[in-house]
């Protein structure tokens, strides 16, 4: 790398960890910005679509926009004639879940923030290239876009690595699992379901909104009338993290977040006089 594209490119590493409070917060906050990207696009609450290889090929480009607009608006930096200004440089950010990124013409000579992530692994990767022709690959496709080749990759700067980001929730759920959560014909029965299937394991509040798939879908989780009714009657109780942090933590449960919920079955060691006590929303 020549000194002045090194130059440009430390002087937009400045100011990006700058505005994000340092290397570890961006290290924390960024992945979670692209899980939220991907999160969206998948959209199970409407789509009743559980991971990305179920969403349109034309949906999977999307998720570029999506993490353009959550990354400037994190950073809090100006829009350009690229996608962001820092400190005077034009910046275009591209995103791929494969294997390489597609340079536009418009980009070229330009700094590139470059973002990729992979779905089974849950890692993803964020750099800075300086887009010139000679790191370009020489055909381009029918949008007049180039890839980056081989020695072009060699020039990246990397802020983040194969870091991992928060993995998909049902990645981890077996497909006769998420069958039987998915025939329930309403929120209250699905989630069920989900409750009985897939016991101590923390599940948020954007996966039960999605399995509900109704608006007040906090209510179908509820005593009285939601799922924690039936759920009872098989000595299964649904506990919060924000209300049953001490009980799950004495229960040696993984730990639970404020916006997250684990169910327990009772055993000779946890009673259902118990179970009665605890798992208040």
């Amino acid at each position: 790398m020549n000194k002045e594209d090194q130059k440009i490119i430390d002087i937009i590493r400045a100011d990006i960890l700058k505005r994000a409070g340092g290397i570890d917060n961006f290290r924390v906050e960024v992945p979670k910005l692209i899980r939220r990207a991907i999160d969206e696009v998948i959209d199970t609450p409407r789509t009743a679509r559980l991971t990305l290889d179920q969403t349109e090929k034309t949906e999977k480009t999307y998720i570029g926009t999506k993490i353009e607009i959550l990354i400037r608006n994190y950073l809090n930096i100006p829009k350009g004639l690229l996608d962001l200004k820092i400190e005077g440089y034009e910046v275009d950010i591209k995103n791929t879940i494969g294997v390489n990124w597609m340079i536009p013409r418009e980009a070229i000579n330009n700094a590139c923030i470059l973002v990729s992530s992979d779905e089974k692994k849950a890692i993803c990767s964020i750099g800075v290239i300086i887009a010139r022709p000679e790191y370009l690959t020489s055909g381009a496709n029918r949008d007049e876009k180039k890839s980056i080749s081989a020695e072009g990759k060699k020039q990246i700067s990397w802020l983040i690595k194969d870091q991992p980001y928060p993995k998909n929730f049902w990645e981890n759920v077996s497909p006769s699992v998420v069958s039987k959560i998915m025939k329930g014909r309403g929120g209250t029965e699905r989630l069920v379901a989900l409750f009985r299937g897939i016991i101590g394991m923390p599940i948020s509040r954007q996966v039960i909104e999605g399995v509900a798939r109704q608006k007040d879908y906090m209510k179908r989780l509820r005593k009285n009338g939601g799922a924690r009714d039936p759920l009872l009657k098989e000595n299964i109780i649904v506990l919060a993290g924000k209300y049953d942090r001490a009980l799950i933590k004495e229960l040696g449960l993984p730990h639970c977040g404020d916006d997250e919920f684990i169910s327990v079955k009772a055993d000779t060691e946890f009673s259902v006089k118990t179970i009665q006590k605890a798992g208040q929303i």
